[in-house]
């Protein structure tokens, strides 16, 4: 029995596809474990809370001792949750706990701008334009471009964000039971 093996002319190339390959498997598969692992309504209700639009479903998330309490304080509905706390902002799944809560981050920008923009303006772009439009190549060449800058710009370091932690424990019927 003959088992024919593809000959490659560029073995490097074969190794390094295949150790990319396997650095892939490594770094993804715990990701899509986690986004397996977790609730529905957790991330429904931080999807809520990061955003100031109605994210529908998001009350009905909460279970019945949490909605009580929730109406005290004036939510009784979707829109209520999102005009009372959601706020604009991003959120992440950080871990599950020993306990079988789940844990997000809630970063929240004090001084949100379009970090794309801040980026672009870092970067020296719209004066490095302005001068080759002037026909002023060596003012375009010498005007600073400050990388460090752009990629504080692009992760969101000049936002100054306030981060909260939220840990959520969810009953049987997969609802949010206690917020922490």
């Amino acid at each position: 029995m003959q088992i024919h093996l593809p000959k490659s002319k560029r073995p490097v190339i074969t190794v390094f596809g295949a150790a990319m390959f396997g650095a892939l498997l490594a770094g993804g598969v715990p990701q899509v474990t986690n986004v397996w692992d977790r609730p529905a309504c957790a991330e429904k209700v931080m999807h809520a809370v990061s955003s100031d639009s109605t994210v529908n479903g998001s009350f009905g998330c909460f279970n019945s001792n949490l909605q009580m309490g929730l109406h005290t304080v004036g939510v009784s509905s979707d829109q209520s949750f999102a005009a009372q706390i959601g706020q604009n902002g991003e959120y992440h799944f950080v871990q599950k706990t020993a306990d079988g809560g789940y844990v997000y981050e809630f970063d929240r920008p004090l001084q949100p701008h379009d970090r794309f923009k801040g980026a672009m303006v870092a970067l020296g772009l719209p004066k490095t334009s302005t001068d080759v439009r002037h026909g002023d190549i060596s003012a375009a060449w010498n005007e600073p471009h400050d990388l460090g800058a752009a990629w504080a710009e692009i992760t969101g370091q000049t936002q100054q964000d306030h981060s909260q932690l939220f840990t959520f424990y969810i009953d049987g019927n997969g609802k949010v039971s206690a917020v922490r």
